[in-house]
């Protein structure tokens, strides 16, 4: 028996899983919308164009920034051991995500059949091939700041300032700034341009053009977005486009 079920994904903003464990492996595919993982490790941030795997017996829970929908395909621990040894996100081919789509659309879960079993097969080929995704956003722990995380990560245009969140939130800019360095390693800054970065590799996957997504990043400037998406994914949109993705042109 290789996966045990395949379980629909569709759960609306702020929706969360508690932490738990499952005696399998478990792969996160997103086709709409976003997911934020979490394990001791850290944190991913899932968007369609990835995949996200968890290994069994692993400590995890997630939750929605924004409305999700996909799939989660459970496997047998038996057969865990061709997958990936660690937590990751993986950046998905238009063949692996026709093969997902194939795959959740077979009937016959549990004993597998022949043919779902050699399609099983390929796609853990696919995923162990596919280039890892630098998509780890680390979320404060602090009550207050993570509600305003939540809400930049619902909103990828939020303009409001950090003076005006740190109000909303009963805290003084200055203890706002110092939770966000001590539980990220970023300044409340970098951390919303990095917030913003992730949410925008949907609208990049699927071949938006960069002139578009900069806007909807909440940008006037597409040089500014270019610099900041470069400064945290190590390439730029384009290159991250050609590389990645899956659409029809990005400009």
């Amino acid at each position: 028996m290789m996966i045990e079920n395949i379980q629909p994904l569709h759960h609306s903003s702020k929706h969360t899983t508690q932490w738990h464990h499952h005696p399998g492996g478990q792969l996160y595919w997103i086709t709409r919308g976003m997911v934020m993982v979490e394990t001791e490790q850290g944190q991913w941030a899932l968007t369609p164009g990835s995949v996200g795997w968890i290994p069994p017996s692993l400590p995890h829970c997630a939750w929605m920034p924004v409305s999700a929908y996909g799939a989660s395909l459970h496997f047998s621990a038996e057969f865990c051991g061709v997958f990936p040894s660690s937590p990751c996100v993986r950046a998905a081919s238009p063949f692996l995500l026709l093969l997902l789509e194939k795959i959740c659309g077979e009937g016959t879960i549990g004993e597998s059949s022949e043919r779902l079993a050699h399609l099983l097969q390929v796609m853990v080929d696919e995923i162990r091939c596919a280039d890892a995704l630098s998509s780890q956003l680390i979320l404060p722990d602090d009550r207050r700041v993570r509600q305003i995380a939540q809400k930049i990560l619902a909103d990828r245009a939020y303009t409001r300032s950090q003076a005006e969140l740190a109000k909303q939130a009963g805290l003084s800019v200055r203890t706002l700034s110092r939770l966000f360095i001590q539980q990220t390693g970023l300044t409340f800054g970098q951390w919303k341009q990095k917030a913003k970065v992730i949410l925008s590799l949907e609208y990049l996957l699927r071949g938006e053009p960069v002139s578009l997504v900069a806007q909807l990043a909440g940008y006037e400037n597409v040089s500014a977005f270019i610099a900041v998406f470069r400064r945290f994914m190590g390439m730029t949109p384009g290159q991250f486009y050609l590389r990645f993705g899956h659409g029809t042109n990005v400009v």
